[in-house]
Formats: structure tokens, C-alpha cells, sequence
């Protein structure tokens, strides 16, 4: 009953049981209409568990350990954000007397 009352998110086929634990029968959306759509619907089925992580036959370890796989173009960009994040701009002089003002650039275009 344990099994039941929480079912396993990786399962490749779910179903809906009834209060008295029966098996519901399908609805009729759920049903494919043809061999190719039952093949689609199996297809997506199989890439969602895989990508869960459910697919028992797949070392998933050996890819997340391996920087062959890594996204360099991802982690170039994510270096780049950072370091323009923590970039003071140089063209901001800051006088001890005053509050700081912006000296030079103002971004505002005079034409």
C-alpha cells in the first residue's frame, strides 16, 4: 500500500487508482489516436526520465564529471557577467568634500 500511496516520479507509465485503490481506466485524450503518436507520446516519455535522471542504464556520473561535456561559450559569459559585476567605473571621481559626481561620460548625448 506504501508503493501506492506514493507512486515513483520515474515510473515510465503512470495511472490514476481509484478510493478503492482499483486501476481507473484511461480517459479518452490519453489514448493515442495512431502508432505514431503513441511512439511521439513514448519517445517524449523516455527523454523526460532521462532527463529526471531515472534511466537506470546511464552512467550520469561520467558525464557531470567530465569537462568534455562542459559549455565553454556558458562559462565564458558567466566569467565576463562577473567581472563587469564587481568593475568600479574608472571615469567616477569621487571629491572628499563633495558627494561623488560623475566626471566625464554622462551617457547623455548633446546634438
Amino acid at each position: 500500500m506504501e508503493a501506492l500511496a506514493h507512486p515513483d516520479p520515474n515510473a515510465t507509465f503512470s495511472y490514476k487508482r481509484g478510493p478503492q485503490g482499483e486501476v481507473l481506466a484511461e480517459e479518452k485524450d490519453e489514448i493515442p489516436l495512431n502508432k505514431e503518436e503513441g511512439q511521439k507520446r513514448w519517445r517524449w516519455e523516455m527523454e523526460m526520465r532521462f532527463l529526471r535522471g531515472g534511466d537506470d542504464d546511464f552512467e550520469y556520473k561520467d558525464v557531470d564529471e567530465s569537462e568534455e561535456y562542459d559549455d565553454r561559450g556558458e562559462e565564458e559569459r558567466e566569467a565576463e557577467e562577473k567581472y563587469f559585476a564587481e568593475e568600479e567605473p574608472e571615469w567616477v571621481v569621487e571629491d572628499s568634500q563633495k558627494a561623488a559626481k560623475p566626471q566625464g561620460e554622462t551617457g547623455i548625448q548633446d546634438y
